[in-house]
């Protein structure tokens, strides 16, 4: 299972802390149960830690603590202590709130997980509790938060959300020096990673064609996922490539709304050559947790019926009566792939209702036989060996467990999980980022074809069945 916290929160820890450290896992409530015994068992007397939260707001909190946790039945006495926000209602915004009671600087009790100052400011649970999906709704509370800490002029709700319900809690022992490297033997086929294997993966999609006979120009890409997960991202890092340069031509980033606004099918043109390719990226909301995608509007699209640039309209459905409903569409018209677009390092954070839309997305996609894959981004952010070097991908063991969870979360082979790194803050292209992907995306084409063979496969099977019939 992975661990939540990353590189850059970790980096923004030791800054706080004030040395050179790294963190090692020690206790984490979605793998070893949301016990107070577990907690104690596995924390006391190992040194200092660092306490995580993550509440179902995608706010992250915690608390630090340079003395060990104990059972004792009182409290620790520690001058360097202090809590945390890392990340409020999903955006990186940290704070730091020193300690002020050193006295009362964390309370060691044996019926209790983690708990600091006096009053307590944070009780994270008393006791054994339970999962109910994929949230734990700890007892404990924040409502005394700033009796021995100085918050600086926030509150419990600018700190926590009052949130105490959790997808996961850690906690990390805090170790000198510079941590140990996340790689190990590859966990799937490494790549090459080369000028001239990206030359090569360049080449093949560039003469890539569908079928001749389904006499159909382009290959459909369907492109699904969360506001901010990095849909437009992906086809504005295609586009890079063949472009010779970064290029922003889809909108996108990080915001409380999707910054896509209507059904678009992008083309690529391999500017080197003039030429433009066979395959087609198309683009669609980005779906919240309170503002779901039309299912039946995504069913109007994988079967070809929704036509390029229409405009989104969350209060007024697609319909058949909607002007430019493509009431006859051809094989060309309809998807052929779909990549469901998975920010890797939020997937143990994801919500129930968020899991509910992709099954519920997934059951249509099923019905009609469409292939689907997941395209994991935000490689740098759970790995700090592949925020270093793209190249340590399939050598992370990090990226593997994603890999694993996002597999198990959506149903689907491990196969068919494509880690990609999309151009974010770059400047210039680099071949590892580049062949990560073109992989993904050949892969795409490749399901894509197969599903163009079913079809036609099935449109012979039914001309031979009318023309037996007459």
């Amino acid at each position: 299972m992975p661990e939540l916290l990353t590189q850059n929160y970790r980096e923004q820890l030791a800054t706080w802390i004030g040395k050179t450290c790294h963190f090692r896992l020690l206790y984490k409530i979605s793998r070893d149960g949301c016990s107070a015994q577990t907690f104690h068992q596995k924390c006391d007397g190992q040194g200092p830690t660092v306490t995580v939260l993550y509440n179902t707001n995608n706010t992250i909190y915690g608390g630090y603590l340079s003395q060990s946790w104990n059972s004792n039945g009182g409290y620790i006495n520690d001058p360097y202590a202090c809590l945390f926000r890392l990340q409020y209602n999903g955006s990186s915004n940290p704070l730091k709130f020193q300690i002020t009671k050193t006295a009362n600087a964390g309370y060691g009790d044996s019926n209790n997980g983690p708990t600091f100052g006096g009053g307590h400011d944070l009780k994270t649970f008393t006791g054994t509790i339970i999962k109910s999906g994929n949230v734990f709704s700890l007892n404990g509370y924040v409502q005394n938060i700033g009796n021995s800490y100085n918050l600086n002029g926030q509150n419990a709700n600018s700190v926590t959300n009052n949130n105490m319900k959790v997808t996961d809690l850690e906690v990390y022992l805090v170790q000198d020096g510079p941590g140990p490297r996340n790689l190990d033997k590859p966990w799937r086929d490494d790549s090459e990673w080369t000028s001239e294997k990206a030359q090569e993966l360049k080449e093949n999609l560039i003469d890539y064609k569908p079928v001749t006979e389904a006499k159909t120009t382009a290959a459909n890409i369907l492109l699904i996922g969360q506001i901010g997960a990095g849909k437009s991202s992906f086809f504005n890092s295609v586009n890079s490539i063949f472009r010779g340069k970064i290029t922003s031509k889809a909108c996108s980033g990080s915001f409380e709304h999707s910054v896509t606004t209507c059904y678009r099918q992008y083309t690529v043109k391999d500017f080197s050559s003039g030429k433009f390719l066979n395959f087609r990226l198309c683009d669609t909301r980005g779906f919240e947790e309170e503002l779901a995608l039309d299912a039946e509007e995504i069913s109007f699209a994988l079967d070809g019926h929704v036509p390029d640039r229409y405009q989104f309209n969350p209060m007024v459905p697609f319909t058949t009566d909607t002007p430019g409903f493509v009431r006859v569409p051809k094989l060309r018209d309809k998807i052929h792939c779909v990549a469901f677009v998975v920010d890797g390092s939020t997937v143990d954070v994801l919500s129930d209702k968020t899991r509910k839309q992709l099954k519920d997305l997934q059951i249509r996609m099923n019905h009609k036989n469409v292939p689907q894959v997941v395209l994991l981004t935000k490689l740098d952010k759970i790995c700090p060996e592949v925020e270093e070097d793209v190249t340590n991908t399939f050598s992370s063991s990090s990226i593997s467990h994603a890999v694993e969870k996002v597999a198990e979360m959506m149903g689907l082979p491990r196969a068919h999980v494509l880690p990609v790194k999309n151009y974010e803050s770059e400047r210039k292209l680099k071949n590892g980022v580049d062949i990560l992907l073109m992989e993904a995306l050949q892969r795409c084409l490749d399901f894509a074809d197969d599903f163009i063979d079913e079809q036609l496969d099935s449109l012979a099977l039914e001309e031979k069945t009318i023309k037996d019939r007459d």
